[in-house]
C-alpha cells in the first residue's frame, strides 16, 4: 500500500474508498473463478456490498459444468 501522508483528509478517505471497492472487486473475481454465484461470500453478495442498491435486482445465471451435462444427449441444459 502506498503512503498517503501526503494527501488531504478528503483524497485520504477517497483513496480509501477505492482500496475498498477494489478489495470486493477482487474478491468478487475470485469468487466467480471459483464458482461460488450465490450465498455468503458469492460474487452476488461483494456485488450487493460494492452497490447495496442492487439488492433484488441481480439474478445470477450459474454456469453449468460439462459434468452436469446429460451423457445421453448433446444438448445445452441451460439453452
Amino acid at each position: 500500500m502506498s503512503d498517503i501522508t501526503q494527501y488531504s483528509d478528503d483524497q485520504t478517505a477517497q483513496i480509501t474508498v477505492l482500496q475498498q471497492q477494489q478489495s470486493l472487486f477482487t474478491q468478487a473475481l475470485k469468487a466467480a473463478v471459483e464458482g461460488h454465484w450465490t450465498g455468503a461470500g458469492s460474487v452476488e453478495a461483494f456485488l450487493y456490498a460494492l452497490d447495496p442498491n442492487l439488492q433484488g435486482t441481480v439474478t445470477p445465471d450459474v454456469p453449468v459444468t460439462e459434468s452436469e451435462y446429460a451423457e445421453d444427449t448433446a444438448e445445452d441444459p441451460k439453452a
